[in-house]
């Protein structure tokens, strides 16, 4: 009794939430004897369990529903609860206390008239609480409730509920947060030790490609209808009509969705540059964070980028490209760690250097440079580093692909590269761009005009999307072609039975079910070999490769799809095609 006197005057001098708390806290266990107790606020119809004292940790900063827990029932009927054995009590939740030490337990509303919290006591062995043990838990409540009304938090409870219920919840989302990016590096650093261990570049490349293409092949069907409709709109409109501006903006946004698509596939290999000005410096910045998780944290990896490089002209995913397999290359010379530096700056070659460097002009250039601390190379393997195919590694982990991209890419860009090399004292690849003298790529352009590149010619068009198949048939069409259509190649090869002679071109996408544009082509050369093919599809990259498109050397349109690049593509392969056939 003196104990509950001293708690009643504790709690009548308490001036906040927190204060209380802690008195109740201690409190209910001192007052009774028990192996824990709980300090339970109602949130709206939730129960939060505030703070407790136990001799194991129970529930202090849940929240349950106050039809799912016993506290709740103890506020909304508005009297106690006593359970000797609480797995014999369907109001007790079992599965929130299987793993407490829980067994017998009771539970006080503190103010009986719209309860607003509850006091619980709990036993670990399986016991009946005493009339005593309860009365002196409910005075502790009804002490509590005083206290509560003293200092004044009726009105602000709720919201400092509320704060204390965000407060966890944001520690948890953090928690959870943490986890995930923990999670989420270990996945990653595991991914790279695999493809260390496994395979090289150019497998990786693929899987990039293979997942890349899928996407790009979809959208850029879509886009292809967006593009060649607003191109077409805006070439039939008036000077003065309201509609270009509308019409405008929209064939810019599908521009910039087509460059999206084009960022998919900027780490597989590409044969269509889409070259613009750009900085070499900004590039190899912006692939720092990846490349040095791609080499991994036995490497040092080091950047020198002048500042004012010279602009260059070339396709940034090109770039991209040339970047990644040097290093790749740099990184599988050095399975012991060491260094990798890249370089970037302005040089002026000529006099001796051009010389000496076949199809070296004299000029500025932008110098990229790639070095590694490894094993080196001997002239041999120098003279052949660029060959396709040629590879120094064992087989199965390497294609030898690798260098002789970036070369192609490099020459395609009218650049050059060289590489330099000892054994034992590591390598360096120089790639040098011309520098570019005209205009900087703007971030705003207009519509482009669509060039009328008219024809007669018979059109035999194959393509799977209706949409795209409609788009292209009307662009084909208000041109002065004639079309004629089939959606799959079973149905082209019917018509190319049938029809022959009056077919003059196949236009035909590459990737279609069943049998594919190149499996098409295949058939098409039994009954017309000398018959001109142009080829569509989203894959611009190792897809394209795959697919044999590049190899074969057939004319190819990527997608999306606009009128001036299929009336160019079209007409140029026609005139070709009559000239080989005339001689001229």
């Amino acid at each position: 009794m003196e104990r509950l006197v001293a708690v009643v005057q504790d709690l009548s001098r308490a001036r906040d939430l927190e204060t209380v708390q802690e008195i109740v806290r201690k409190a209910a266990r001192d007052l009774t004897g028990a192996d824990g107790a709980t300090f339970v606020l109602r949130d709206g119809d939730k129960c939060f369990y505030a703070d407790e004292d136990a001799i194991e940790p129970l529930w202090k900063g849940q929240r349950f529903p106050l039809t799912a827990c016993i506290s709740g029932w103890a506020m909304l009927q508005a009297r106690p609860a006593v359970i000797e054995d609480i797995y014999a009590d369907s109001r007790i939740p079992h599965d929130a206390y299987r793993p407490t030490f829980v067994k017998s337990l009771v539970m006080v509303p503190v103010r009986t008239n719209d309860p607003i919290a509850a006091i619980g006591n709990y036993w670990a062995t399986r016991r009946l609480p005493t009339d005593i043990e309860v009365r002196l838990l409910q005075a502790l409540a009804d002490s509590t409730s005083v206290a509560l009304e003293n200092v004044g938090l009726y009105g602000s409870l709720q919201a400092r509920i509320a704060e204390r219920t965000e407060a966890l919840e944001a520690a948890h989302r953090a928690e959870a947060e943490a986890r995930r990016e923990l999670a989420e590096r270990l996945r990653a650093e595991a991914a790279l030790q695999k493809t260390e261990q496994q395979l090289r570049q150019s497998q990786k490349m693929d899987a990039i490609g293979q997942l890349a293409g899928g996407v790009a092949h979809d959208f850029n069907n879509i886009l292809s209808v967006i593009l060649s409709l607003s191109s077409l709109a805006l070439n039939e409109l008036e000077a003065g009509s309201p509609l270009r501006e509308d019409l405008a903006e929209i064939y810019k946004a599908g521009e910039r969705a087509a460059t999206l698509t084009k960022r998919l596939l900027a780490f597989s290999r590409q044969q269509m540059l889409a070259p613009r000005t750009l900085d070499v410096g900004d590039v190899a910045r912006g692939m720092s964070t990846m490349l040095d998780r791609l080499i991994g944290s036995h490497m040092q990896l080091e950047l020198y980028l002048a500042d004012q490089l010279f602009p260059v002209f070339a396709d940034a995913g090109q770039l991209e490209q040339v970047l990644m397999n040097l290093v790749v290359n740099a990184r599988d010379a050095m399975p012991g760690g060491g260094k990798l530096t890249i370089e970037a700056a302005n040089v002026h070659l000529a006099g001796e250097y051009t010389s000496t460097h076949l199809g070296v002009a004299d000029g500025d250039y932008v110098m990229l440079a790639v070095s590694d601390t490894g094993m080196g190379m001997d002239k041999a393997t120098q003279a052949r580093i660029f060959e396709p195919f040629f590879t120094t590694k064992e087989p199965g982990k390497g294609t030898g692909l690798g260098l002789s991209t970036v070369y192609g890419i490099v020459k395609q860009s009218g650049g050059h590269i060289w590489v330099y090399s000892e054994l034992g004292e590591g390598t360096t690849f120089k790639v040098y761009l011309p520098r570019h003298v005209g205009d900087a790529a703007r971030d705003v352009q207009a519509a482009p005009v669509v060039m009328k590149l008219t024809g007669t010619e018979h059109v035999l068009l194959v393509e799977d999307d209706d949409q795209v198949r409609m788009v292209i048939r009307g662009i084909l069409r208000r041109n002065g072609y004639r079309v004629t259509e089939a959606r799959n190649a079973a149905e082209a090869l019917t018509v190319l039975r049938q029809r022959s002679n009056h077919v003059e071109l196949l236009l035909t996408d590459v990737v279609m079910p069943e049998v594919n544009g190149m499996e098409l082509i295949a058939q098409l050369s039994e009954l017309r070999p000398e018959l001109p093919v142009v080829c569509m599809s989203g894959y611009a990259g190792e897809a394209a490769l795959r697919h044999g498109i590049v190899e074969s050397g057939i004319p190819f349109v990527p997608k999306p799809i606009t009128p001036e690049a299929l009336l160019l593509k079209l007409r140029q392969t026609l005139d070709v095609d009559a000239q080989r056939a005339t001689g001229t």
